[in-house]
């Protein structure tokens, strides 16, 4: 292990504890605390299982940040992760580099030449999701983000980041439902999540992959 890296053993570490999503609410400092325990250094290609026992609809992204937040967001190359109900609850964390999205009748994807670099208040919609119809309807989705770039922040999480951004953007997709009285992106659909960049290096898009999980 060269100097910089993060310790796991091999096969990766389980950590205990509910997954949370709010990493600055008291419950969620717990969280940090807990996962601060297990790793010792940046994650480059974090690979991430979360488990949670309850039927909660929360974004995966949102799961991931409090991880990549501890280990440090500026060392990821890649991310990949999944959610899954089960028990005991918790994360499981290893190294791995996502493979490439599947093909086929069965999935769907876009490429967006212009992607939003962070959260802009009513920026407009992005023009090749203007007339697309949504995938599916309550499917679990697996969904993989290749940026031709070289230099995106995939571990940026956060709303500075161009991923949250480009999720949100991506509601056209995701379709919508109403949730305590507000219409809402069914983005809670994304199961397994694959993030990559440089793709093709000398261009700034992105091409987004839904696919039908089991």
């Amino acid at each position: 292990m060269s100097a910089g890296e993060a310790w796991l053993p091999e096969g990766g570490v389980f950590v205990t504890g509910k997954p949370l999503t709010d990493i600055w609410a008291p419950a969620g400092l717990r969280w940090r605390d807990q996962l601060a325990a297990h790793l010792h250094g940046p994650l480059r290609n974090p690979c991430l299982r979360f488990v949670r026992k309850d039927r909660s609809q929360y974004d995966l992204d949102n799961l991931v940040y409090p991880v990549v937040a501890v280990s440090g967001c500026g060392a990821c190359e890649s991310i990949w992760a999944f959610v899954e109900q089960g028990d005991p609850e918790g994360v499981h964390v290893r190294e791995a580099v996502p493979p490439a999205p599947p093909q086929g009748d069965k999935t769907v994807s876009v490429y967006i030449a212009r992607p939003s670099r962070s959260a802009v208040a009513h920026r407009p919609a992005v023009p090749e999701l203007e007339t697309i119809a949504a995938f599916g309807n309550d499917e679990s989705i697996g969904m993989a983000l290749q940026f031709d770039a070289r230099d995106v922040p995939v571990g940026e999480l956060s709303f500075e980041g161009p991923i949250k951004s480009l999720v949100d953007d991506l509601t056209p997709l995701f379709g919508q439902r109403m949730i305590a009285g507000r219409l809402l992106a069914k983005d809670y659909r994304v199961r397994e999540l694959r993030i990559t960049r440089g793709c093709a290096p000398g261009l700034a898009g992105v091409t987004v992959t839904l696919w039908y999980l089991q």
